[in-house]
């Protein structure tokens, strides 16, 4: 039985452009959730859209977002960031690649290819680790990038805090001040030490931010040194496993 009621105007421009979207939803999708990314491309290529400029809204759309500036309260001590080149690195462009790597990082890794990707890891126990990896795909190199220096914290932290409360402690009873308020000032001096330590991990952060800068563009060059490199950097998970270079039978350079 039909609905009796009567729809004024503007309820009948709102039930029209309502379904007007139900049926452009139902013409793209049919009865499906949403598309995968081969689909997506065909969907583009269908209203006009160029391949490269919906690869590109992809990518910046499927990134996460990630602080890029050192956080105090977090005590920021990772890097991670995408970076896509134009042009398609090759096998053989990688060895000097690799020779730009240890120009910037000042230090050997190991380096290896998984599938496509193009890759290279650093570890050292007290300062953490560095992971690359160069992907070709679609015209252009996807180059990925992750630093951690969390094992640093301790050592330029909380042990300093610790020692500069002694030697407050030490200080103020040299001085002839009561054990009770040495002890209660004693903190001050781990204080002042904490935050001497903090101090020096954010000119880390900065300092380890230009060379990564300065690396990416680097490689950005070799990359493109056949042809004029455009280059776009967004920020974006690297990797959740950060062993993954480890897997790859590496050989060092």
């Amino acid at each position: 039985m039909g609905n009796d009621h009567i729809y004024t105007k503007k309820e009948i421009s709102k039930i029209l452009k309502k379904a007007s979207e139900i049926q452009t939803q139902k013409d793209l999708y049919g009865d499906r959730d949403g598309l995968s990314e081969q689909e997506i491309l065909e969907l583009a290529n269908e209203v006009g859209i160029d391949r490269a400029s919906l690869l590109e809204a992809i990518h910046i759309h499927d990134k996460p977002d990630f602080d890029q500036e050192f956080k105090w309260s977090k005590v920021t001590s990772k890097l991670q960031e995408v970076t896509y080149v134009d042009g398609e690195m090759s096998s053989e462009q990688w060895e000097d690649v690799v020779q730009e790597i240890r120009k910037v990082t000042g230090g050997i890794g190991k380096s290896g290819k998984i599938g496509k990707s193009f890759e290279w890891e650093q570890r050292r126990r007290e300062f953490g680790y560095k992971h690359i990896s160069l992907t070709p795909k679609d015209g252009k190199t996807k180059i990925q990038y992750v630093h951690n220096w969390t094992a640093m914290k301790v050592p330029l932290l909380f042990i300093p805090a610790f020692l500069g409360s002694v030697f407050m402690l030490v200080a103020l009873k040299g001085i002839g001040l009561p054990k009770s308020t040495a002890v209660m000032f004693a903190p001050l001096g781990g204080l002042v030490a904490f935050t001497g330590g903090l101090t020096y991990l954010k000119y880390h952060y900065n300092k380890e931010k230009r060379r990564l800068k300065n690396m990416i563009s680097a490689i950005s060059k070799r990359i493109g040194s056949s042809g004029n490199a455009k280059i776009s950097i967004e920020d974006e998970d690297v990797y959740s496993n950060e062993n993954t270079a480890n897997k790859s039978g590496n050989r060092t350079h």
